[in-house]
């Protein structure tokens, strides 16, 4: 079944139908975006953290990349 924007009449696409966002097209989503945020402890060791915030994701970049000029 399709579905249209309730803000501006556009297709939604059929994915995003799928999991459950059948009101609004992407550009008139309320929902917030999340990063993802590869962090190495070790060699062999990995984490992934999910920031909601965008600034404490922005935040979590720039210091990574501090770390990655001061290791070469």
């Amino acid at each position: 079944m399709t579905k249209y924007c309730k803000v501006c009449g556009e297709q939604i696409h059929p994915k995003r139908v799928q999991l459950g966002y059948s009101t609004t097209c992407v550009k008139h989503s309320t929902a917030e975006r999340y990063s993802g945020i590869v962090a190495a402890g070790s060699k062999n060791d990995f984490e992934v953290h999910v920031v909601k915030d965008p600034e404490v994701a922005k935040q979590l970049v720039k210091m990574s990349n501090i770390y990655d000029k001061a290791s070469r």
